[in-house]
């Protein structure tokens, strides 16, 4: 009011007289209990003036406000306490001194001359009823919920186990491949070692080139589906890794036999040096290794295989002047069944295992497979591992 002017505060009391011209801190009155508003001190202020005026609470005006309020009659009271919080008056149909809900008291005026209570019964039944289609079909909700989780999961379950009895039906009969494939290789081999006509021998050479292919991919086909569930059984021996590499040299120009191309082998090993490793599955790594190099190639690639140590690791790399590989694809190139996405011309069928076997193989032997690889550059694929146990 400090700041009005003397029309503004005539204009305001005018409107809203007030009783004194004490002057009241909300912030006090909050402490206290007896307003939380500026709206309801002021409130507090007049029912001083009419407490003093001879004018007491109405309890039968509130008490017909409540009863008219609410939708179900409570018995409630609503009791008047003097400032020694001493009974003055009491209205209501409540019959016992103890009840459900029990206000604070609650100051009339802010001289602290009389304080209001209300107590009531509130009985759950009328609660209950309200509420209890909300919770029936809360019941309902939760019990169908249930049922289509628990009829998913024996769904799954049941898929679960189909699944398992195909794959354990299909991983016996790539199996039982590998016997008689086997003895037609070596069948081959006899054929060819006995055959003195040049061009039935070079048939036989390829035909056996092409089953033993059959069988490094039926191989392939069980190392990477058995992956994470059987640990692969390495049977280690010394191991002359440039035969190896030169077996793969000789069946990998027998099937590419129609794509112009060169394999070149260049050994850095000590002469008759052994390694111990499992040979059939260390020829399997450099057979997919120098395979991919002349599948994703134009005619006239180069590959070269290089044999060397180092710190008492072999190292074999397989290099070409291929297509190459973008690097946004190079960290997926070994999960199962993964191939890079190429343009149609540049489709080449496969399954997308063979680098996914020939890392599991070289993990086996504590070793590590790796790719170095740019678009239109061509690739360098390289393994590592320990040449002695």
């Amino acid at each position: 009011m400090e700041d009005m002017s003397p029309q503004e505060i005539d204009s305001l009391t005018r409107i809203c007289p007030l009783p004194s011209k004490e002057l009241y801190n909300i912030d006090a009155a909050r402490e206290k209990g007896i307003a939380k508003t500026s709206t309801e001190l002021v409130a507090q202020v007049i029912q001083d003036s009419f407490l003093a005026e001879g004018f007491p609470l109405d309890l039968t005006a509130l008490d017909s406000i409540f009863v008219k309020e609410t939708a179900y009659a409570y018995p409630h009271a609503f009791i008047l306490y003097n400032e020694d919080k001493e009974i003055l008056d009491s209205v209501g149909t409540l019959k016992n001194s103890s009840s459900d809900y029990v206000s604070k008291l609650i100051p009339i005026g802010t001289k602290g001359l009389q304080y209001l209570q209300v107590k009531a019964d509130i009985p759950l039944l009328p609660f209950i009823k309200e509420q209890v289609w909300a919770l029936l079909l809360s019941a309902i909700l939760m019990i169908f919920v249930i049922l289509c989780m628990a009829y998913h999961l024996l769904v799954i379950r049941r898929k679960d186990t189909l699944l398992q009895q195909r794959e354990d039906t299909i991983n016996g009969t790539i199996h039982d491949l590998k016997a008689p494939l086997n003895s037609v290789v070596t069948t081959l081999s006899w054929l060819e070692s006995t055959e003195a006509n040049a061009a039935k021998k070079k048939a036989v050479e390829i035909s056996r080139a092409e089953v033993r292919h059959l069988v490094c991919n039926i191989e392939s086909l069980l190392v990477t589906v058995r992956k994470d569930r059987k640990r692969l059984i390495l049977k280690k021996e010394e191991t002359d890794i440039p035969h190896l590499a030169e077996i793969v040299k000789n069946s990998m120009d027998a099937l590419y036999r129609t794509k112009p191309h060169t394999i070149e082998i260049e050994n850095r090993l000590p002469e008759n040096m052994k390694v111990v490793a499992d040979g059939m599955y260390i020829e399997n790594v450099i057979r997919n290794l120098v395979e991919n190099a002349l599948k994703y190639s134009d005619d006239g690639v180069n590959v070269k295989v290089t044999l060397q140590t180092a710190n008492g690791m072999l190292q074999v790399a397989v290099q070409d002047d291929g297509w190459g590989i973008a690097p946004r694809y190079q960290k997926k190139l070994f999960r199962q069944f993964y191939q890079v996405p190429r343009g149609a011309d540049r489709i080449r069928k496969g399954y997308g295992i063979g680098l996914a076997q020939s890392k599991y193989i070289i993990d086996a032997h504590k070793g590590k497979l790796s790719v170095k690889s740019a678009e239109g550059k061509g690739s360098e694929f390289s393994f590592t591992i320990p040449v002695r146990v």
